[in-house]
């Protein structure tokens, strides 16, 4: 064999071997993860599949719902419910990964306290070889306002054990698996299980109540977007005309600050309360205004040691 041939087949076999490893090394290369599905870790009322995005960076918000208020004179006079008892909630969030965020507010309304932790299980990528978002939150809470007075003669559900309430009624527990998708640059769209537990429920209700909420986003101009929101309750849904949840919002984004203008069909804020309480009667032109606003603080990565 000539050694125009050797060196041939040599020239081949190098290129083959270059070719595989340049192969392998780019199946072993991250895939690109897709972003910014929402804006901020909630859609309006609805979690998000987003957390805060960067390792030991801090968020803040200020969530708060006026009164609510019907198409009529009254409207004015109470200056579309501006006037009226209104319910706000501030939270605190620390991302201790960049999956994962704690979270701890405090809301008006039962004056509850509540600690959450979320958690993004799966990410969405750029080649579609993982299609959807995946994020789990689990969030309980605690009321800390007075109990309301109770009756003579009322009793648990058994009626022979006379009623008396304890710590365990205080406790509202919300469960949720999220799942979305960044379809392209206008819309996302989302829904999610979510499953919250109270204590203590009022006489004829349920302790689990089951909701689906539907969310989406679309955006119409470069840092404006329409978002929306959906709920039905699949369980533990009010006795009588009940209404499910719903919300729209415009909102304003940059990379640090989130601001909606809402309306909503409720006052209520942390999902605990807002699945399993009744919502205005917005088939009869009731409803609610209201605001978010949020605040992302990064924190710069720590440089590795020499």
């Amino acid at each position: 064999m000539s050694d125009r041939s050797l060196l041939g087949r040599s020239a081949i076999a190098a290129l083959l071997a270059f070719g595989g490893s340049a192969l392998l090394a780019q199946e072993n290369m991250p895939r690109e993860l897709v972003t910014n599905t929402f804006s901020w870790s909630q859609v309006i009322n609805a979690q998000s599949v987003e957390v805060v995005p960067r390792k030991r960076s801090f968020g803040f918000m200020i969530q708060h719902r006026f009164g609510a208020f019907g198409m009529d004179e009254q409207a004015y006079k109470q200056f579309f419910g501006l006037d009226l008892p209104a319910n706000i909630r501030f939270g605190f969030q620390y991302a201790l990964t960049d999956r994962i965020h704690l979270e701890a507010g405090r809301s008006k309304n039962g004056k509850l306290v509540d600690l959450a932790v979320k958690a993004r299980l799966l990410r969405q990528t750029v080649d579609n070889s993982m299609p959807i978002s995946v994020t789990g939150f689990f969030d309980a809470a605690v009321m800390t306002d007075a109990f309301p007075p109770v009756r003579e003669n009322y009793y648990f559900a058994d009626l022979t054990t006379p009623f008396e309430y304890s710590f365990k009624h205080r406790m509202y527990y919300n469960t949720q698996l999220i799942v979305a998708r960044r379809f392209n640059d206008v819309l996302s769209l989302q829904a999610a299980a979510a499953f919250e537990y109270r204590n203590l429920a009022p006489a004829g209700g349920e302790n689990l109540t089951v909701a689906v909420p539907l969310s989406g986003r679309v955006k119409v101009t470069p840092k404006g977007s329409i978002l929306f929101e959906y709920a039905p309750i699949v369980q533990g849904q009010q006795q009588v005309d009940h209404l499910n949840p719903l919300a729209i919002a415009y909102e304003l984004a940059t990379l640090g600050h989130v601001f909606q203008i809402i309306i909503a069909s409720s006052g209520e804020i942390v999902e605990q309360r807002l699945y399993t309480s009744p919502a205005v009667r917005y088939d009869e032109g009731n409803i609610l205004l209201g605001f978010n606003i949020s605040r992302t603080l990064f924190v710069k990565p720590r440089m590795p040691r020499p």
